[in-house]
């Protein structure tokens, strides 16, 4: 009896992870900020390793608190209208979203899609990705500890 235990756990794992869909994202792993900002004095941006994306920030007066990870884990992908990859979040679809476009190696566009009384509210925000080396020490420490595969660049 233990012995089917098992071999149904072993198909049922197997089978999970054969059904994953592939994440393909159009732009780098990396450490991503608004393109107004500098790489050395962010407080916030977005970081994608490769599986996850979200927001990496710290907050309070002068950023003095923190730092927040909301990394959520990217669970399908797919091309949208414009030349944007949209991603999708916890195997659903809700009433917002995130999708990204390359605009070359290192910069990209993060349109936002989000409720409002008037409907969806739509933002596109240019980001730019920073080395590892040039963020702030503070940062580099957060990013580290909360997203450690991004450590490497």
């Amino acid at each position: 009896m233990r012995g089917w235990i098992w071999a149904l756990a072993a198909i049922a794992g197997s089978m999970s992870a054969m059904a994953a869909p592939a994440i393909d994202m159009p732009v780098a792993k990396g450490f991503w900020i608004n393109a107004t900002e500098k790489c050395g004095t962010a407080t916030n941006g977005y970081a994608f390793d490769g599986a996850g994306w979200g927001a990496v920030y710290f907050y309070g007066p002068g950023g003095s608190m923190g730092p927040a990870v909301e990394l959520d884990a990217i669970t399908q992908t797919r091309p949208v209208e414009g030349g944007f990859t949209y991603m999708q979040f916890g195997g659903y679809d809700g009433v917002g979203y995130f999708q990204v476009r390359s605009l070359g190696a290192d910069r990209m566009i993060l349109r936002t899609g989000a409720p409002a009384p008037e409907g969806i509210q739509v933002m596109d925000d240019t980001l730019v990705r920073c080395d590892m080396a040039a963020l702030s020490p503070k940062m580099q420490a957060a990013l580290r500890r909360a997203v450690p595969a991004l450590a490497v660049r």
